[in-house]
């Protein structure tokens, strides 16, 4: 399962290939636990960007996670949706 995250309008950023408007996110390898609990490592490839969250009951939920950090982080307006 994937978070697909499309944001209002394509951006630049720290990646190849120009302006970018789409980004899938997923759960990658890695991940751990500390005294909060256990987290894994989300990332996308295509945004060139990789950041922890904690994880869920389900690998939903761990997106759900993740697409929080994103609303708080993302200086652009954007949409979210979960593909299988």
């Amino acid at each position: 399962m994937i978070l697909r995250q499309t944001l209002e309008y394509p951006v630049y950023g720290y990646w190849d290939g120009g302006k970018k408007q789409v980004f899938d996110w997923r759960e990658e390898y890695g991940g751990g636990e500390d005294d909060k609990g256990v987290f894994v490592k989300i990332g996308s490839f295509s945004a060139n960007h990789w950041f922890c969250v904690a994880q869920g009951k389900t690998e939903k939920r761990t997106l759900a996670n993740a697409k929080l950090h994103l609303k708080a982080t993302t200086h652009y307006p954007s949409t979210f949706e979960y593909v299988e």
